[in-house]
């Protein structure tokens, strides 16, 4: 199967959902896992981006297991580096 992924990031949410919904068809995915995917793009589109960005701190400091109180020191790190600085300049675009 040749993978034709969109350039437009606005157009990711709808490639990756035709492609679930293929994957589900074949029966090489659970047939809940579009259904997962729907309710977690709309919950996005129901929070705020502040909201998103300390959820994603949060859990990128419970990943490296980081403790609270050094929690903003560990962002500073994190934005201090190249690709995640073009990362948050192309969500902005």
């Amino acid at each position: 199967m040749r993978c034709n992924i969109p350039g437009p990031l606005e157009a990711f949410e709808t490639w990756l959902l035709r492609r679930v919904a293929q994957a589900e068809e074949a029966g090489d995915v659970p047939a809940s896992l579009l259904a997962e995917l729907r309710a977690n793009f709309e919950a996005v589109r129901t929070t705020a981006q502040e909201e998103r960005h300390a959820a994603a701190i949060q859990h990128l400091t419970e990943i490296a297991e980081i403790p609270s109180e050094q929690e903003a020191g560990a962002l500073e790190s994190i934005e201090a580096q190249p690709s995640v600085m073009l990362v948050a300049r192309i969500r902005e675009t």
